[in-house]
């Protein structure tokens, strides 16, 4: 056995399945295939190099290969070596010709090299030499390096709390939509190892700012210095290092000791662990304040940009609980639930990983003195759930019946949360409110199963239209009520999650013209979330339409795409569905949506800003509008050019072989793009088969009167043509290969046997 080990084969096979491994699996991220077989080949290359660098060595380690081909004893294992040969060779083949339909991999640069010097603000500055001036002339631990603090952080809760999260942890609500994922500040890897300077540049700069290791025009960071002043983006740097209590990097020796040298961060700042009342309200604070107000009335200074609302805690109303409807309040349990768990779908995360039992405990004590019953007593009675109704068609059937006579009024037929009754619904506080979309599990905040449906159903939602049904509707109904609900989750796609890509589905006839026809069913559909334009002015926080589900279809000789966007209101300017529930104070528009492509499929990860494109890199944006009864005008249609945000698109004069119709039902546009693959005019994008092309997508809002810029938008993802399969040419090659090298395998044995049967010296 050890000379078997120890034989110059067995080490030469054994050194390259190692290299193998390493290059295909130990590495992150993941090597491309094309790389990883030009490492291999190199690879294979060098090492036989090293095993046959003298004749003995040579002659040792083709020893048995030669054994194996020639010699009479081993006619056994020279069959097995033979099928061997042929299916490996064939399965190469098989995978060589084969069409690869794996997504790009897009590799990125997390922290790529900042250039020595960028302009901004109308100057340049030096980043080698550049040092934040605020930390200057206020020490830290001074009044006035807390005031820079303070005003930092008001900044940074009004303009990146979205992405970047309340906790810094780039968890914030629309964060889950880019791709690369906006920044965790809390992460040791980033902010901790970069110098302030380095922060400088990219905050000013922006996505569009980064290099082409950086995965340029991915990146949705906003180009600050269009948005806030210089002294504006060192208040948010000073911030965003106190809030972590990170010291940042510096050239300079900070200290002889020993003590944060060059290149060192501290992470310096003590967890608070004391739950007295002192270290509660500084715990609030820090964590809570910046939406809930510093005397929890709901109006800190990131509650303009935030929906729904911030709670107040002043008036004591909480929408979710699992007490009677007749009771004022919710338990404690309740609140801790929904400080531990968040709402998703709102800007209120999860605290439960970062405060402790206590700590929550402390929160809800100091909630309660803030809306002034912390000292009352209250008998709090849970909901009665009975006996549990599991879900069965029968119950289904009787849930349905039931939802059409108490609930379709507010949620709609089909449970998407248009409503029906022709009222304009609000709060207690006098805003405008709608419905759950009962369809989008991903939007439920508290509700996540059957028994939390019954809990609302029963009790209701204090401060909302949403009524309590305890006393119009018996425990089995609500049971029957709850299961139907919870099957309306089944009725949409779900949302995707780490998918990119969007598979077109190959037609054999010609494609539909029509929203419901049912050629759709075969295509292939992916959901993607649509986020509001806060990257650049006029800014946009907030929109009723936050999803988008996409289906393709394609030809020969044309594609056809339809975006399905589940939108409550039939935004159509004077039509009578459109008045009963306009906003009063808004102008109403017409809903619209757009699909936007490069004019050059990218043959490297360098894409168009998804954000209109660039001079570099200009796009085509196939646009839709609905129609309007007051002024009177039809669908649009449109094809828009773009180089950049700098400049509206420029709408062309025709559209050429592009077709859009669209079509609102029960709270959802359904709007049918076709195009011809190709076009005469070299603005388009010629669409390739077997070819990733970029593809993003934007929609309009009529109802909130969206326009322009303010509209909701995606990044790019992907979209493929399958190109159509050649079995002939497939298998022909497989097959062929596989004759080829047997063939060869043959007369290298027959070769090999005759120089044994002569008895040379093999």
């Amino acid at each position: 056995m050890k000379r078997v080990i120890a034989h110059p084969l067995t080490l030469t096979l054994a050194a390259i399945a190692v290299l193998y491994v390493v290059f295909a699996h130990a590495i992150e991220p993941p090597i491309p295939k094309a790389l990883l077989i030009q490492f291999m080949v190199y690879s294979v290359i060098g090492v036989l190099m090293v095993a046959t660098f003298d004749n003995a060595t040579c002659k040792r380690l083709f020893a048995p290969v030669q054994a194996l081909l020639g010699a009479p004893r081993l006619c056994v294992w020279r069959t097995l070596a033979l099928v061997v040969v042929v299916a490996g060779t064939s399965g190469l083949a098989y995978g060589w010709t084969k069409p690869s339909l794996d997504a790009p991999v897009e590799l990125r640069n997390v922290h790529p090299a900042p250039p020595l010097s960028i302009r901004v603000y109308g100057d340049a500055y030096d980043l080698v030499t550049l040092e934040n001036p605020l930390r200057a002339d206020a020490p830290e631990g001074s009044e006035e390096f807390r005031a820079i603090v303070e005003a930092g952080r008001e900044i940074y809760y009004k303009n990146c709390l979205n992405c970047h999260g309340d906790t810094l942890d780039g968890q914030g609500h629309f964060g889950p939509a880019f791709n690369p994922r906006p920044a965790n500040f809390q992460d040791v890897g980033t902010i901790a190892q970069l110098q302030e300077s380095y922060l400088f540049w990219r905050i000013t700069t922006g996505g569009p700012g980064l290099p082409r290791e950086g995965a340029p025009w991915a990146s949705a960071m906003p180009v600050w210095h269009e948005l806030l002043t210089e002294d504006e983006v060192w208040k948010v740097i000073t911030f965003l290092y106190d809030y972590t209590g990170f010291a940042p990097r510096s050239w300079e020796l900070e200290s002889e000791g020993g003590e944060a040298t060059a290149g060192e961060a501290v992470m310096g700042e003590p967890v608070e662990k004391s739950v007295d009342e002192a270290a509660i309200e500084r715990i609030y604070r820090k964590h809570c304040a910046q939406c809930h107000g510093a005397e929890g009335e709901g109006d800190g200074p990131a509650a303009d940009f935030l929906y729904p609302k911030p709670r107040d805690f002043t008036l004591g109303v909480f929408k979710y609980k699992t007490t009677h409807a007749d009771d004022e309040f919710p338990s404690d349990d309740d609140l801790r639930k929904i400080i531990g768990d968040g709402l998703p779908g709102t800007s209120m995360p999860a605290w439960g990983g970062v405060l402790s039992s206590a700590q929550i405990d402390g929160l809800i004590r100091l909630i309660k003195q803030f809306g002034e019953w912390d000292e009352e007593a209250f008998e709090l009675t849970p909901i009665d759930i009975g006996q549990r109704v599991e879900s069965s068609p029968d119950s289904l059937a009787r849930g349905a019946e039931r939802f059409k006579k108490a609930c379709v009024q507010c949620h709609g037929s089909q449970g998407r949360g248009n409503v029906t009754s022709g009222k304009k619904l609000k709060d207690d506080w006098g805003d405008r409110i709608w419905p759950r979309n009962l369809t989008r599990p991903e939007s439920w905040r508290w509700t996540q199963n059957a028994t939390d449906v019954f809990q609302r159903i029963s009790a209701g939602i204090r401060g909302t239209p949403m009524p309590e049904h305890s006393t119009t509707m018996s425990i089995e109904d609500r049971w029957h009520v709850a299961n139907y609900v919870m099957t309306l989750r089944e009725k949409a796609v779900p949302l995707s999650e780490g998918e990119t890509v969007v598979r077109g589905a190959r037609v054999a006839g010609a494609l539909p013209g029509d929203h419901d026809d049912p050629a759709w069913d075969g295509a292939q559909p992916i959901t993607v979330p649509l986020v509001p334009n806060i990257i650049r002015e006029p800014r946009l926080f907030y929109s009723l339409n936050d999803t988008v589900t996409v289906r393709v279809l394609f030809n020969d000789e044309a594609l056809a795409i339809r975006l399905d966007i589940d939108d409550r209101t039939y935004s159509v300017p004077g039509d009578d569905e459109e008045k009963r529930y306009r906003q009063d104070g808004v102008e109403p528009t017409p809903d619209a949506a757009a699909v936007q492509f490069p004019v050059e499929i990218p043959t490297t990860s360098e894409k168009p800003w998804f954000r209109h494109g660039d001079p570099k890199h200009p796009v085509n944006i196939w646009y839709w509008r609905a129609p309007s009864a007051e002024p009177a005008e039809p669908e649009r249609v449109a094809v828009l050019d773009a180089a950049g945000p700098d400049r509206p698109p420029a709408p062309r004069e025709g559209t050429g072989s592009l077709t859009a119709v669209g079509a609102w039902r029960d709270g959802r546009w359904r709007v049918v793009f076709a195009r011809a693959l190709d076009t005469e005019d070299p603005r388009d994008l010629w669409f390739e088969p077997g070819r990733y092309i970029p593809i993003a997508f934007a929609n309009w809002d009529g109802w909130a009167g969206q326009r322009g810029a303010r509209h909701t938008l995606t990044p790019w993802y992907w979209l493929l043509l399958p190109p159509e399969e050649r079995p002939l040419v497939l298998y022909g090659v497989t097959g062929g290969s596989g004759f080829a090298a047997g063939v060869i395998f043959l007369l290298a044995a027959r070769r090999q046997r005759r120089r044994f049967a002569a008895g040379e010296d093999v």
